[in-house]
């Protein structure tokens, strides 16, 4: 049998997520040079949701990431990030996104959305009949498992992962219920969005 070679880091992102962000930071860079026509109480109250935007398409659709390695799957989100050891995870499913499964949860990576019906029917027909890593040639394949699709690219880096590290046996079995989850909130980042979002509330009522 042969030996499993560890392997890097794999990390995957949402390209049309990230190609809103960098639309988003445009705008807000336009917003930000109109200032120097308007007054200095009009510029604060139009800099405020211009920086709230700008962080918000940084945080939520820039840095949102699903990272693969030989310890596990890590889901960056817009608020958490999870660790999922591979001891623990039971299920991979890409109905709506893709979505870890252990005991009892299910987490969806945020930077791995599913096609839409119309996508997803395009991209069937284009790819013909290809079988998806770690999917059996008998399998149903789903829009959402398709190779060529945000959601299948990740979905094929965490099965053949996971299936080549149970293949070597380095994944213990039967202790799915025991192994945690590691979930880290983006505190800093929840109170300076809220701080923000909440200064542009207060400045659209002010207008």
């Amino acid at each position: 049998m042969q030996t499993y070679i560890p392997g890097d880091r794999v990390e995957i992102s949402s390209r049309f997520n990230r190609i809103l962000a960098v639309c988003v930071w445009v705008i807000a860079a336009l917003i930000a040079g109109s200032l120097f026509f308007v007054g200095p109480g009009e510029s604060l109250l139009t800099l405020i949701p211009a920086a709230f935007f700008s962080v918000f398409a940084w945080e939520a659709l820039w840095r949102p990431y699903t990272a693969v390695t030989d310890d596990g799957v890590e889901l960056r989100n817009v608020f958490r990030t999870i660790h999922i050891p591979w001891a623990a995870l039971i299920n991979v499913d890409t109905k709506y996104a893709l979505t870890l499964y252990t005991p009892g949860h299910k987490y969806v990576a945020w930077s791995a959305p599913a096609p839409g019906h119309v996508t997803g029917v395009r991209n069937s027909r284009s790819t013909g009949s290809e079988s998806q890593a770690g999917l059996s040639a008998s399998a149903e394949v789903r829009p959402g498992d398709l190779i060529n699709t945000e959601s299948g690219q990740a979905a094929a880096a965490v099965r053949s992962r996971w299936t080549a590290l149970r293949d070597q046996g380095l994944i213990e079995a039967g202790v799915a219920d025991e192994t945690p989850v590691l979930i880290t909130r983006h505190t800093v980042m929840i109170v300076v969005l809220g701080a923000l979002a909440l200064a542009t509330l207060v400045g659209s009522l002010a207008r």
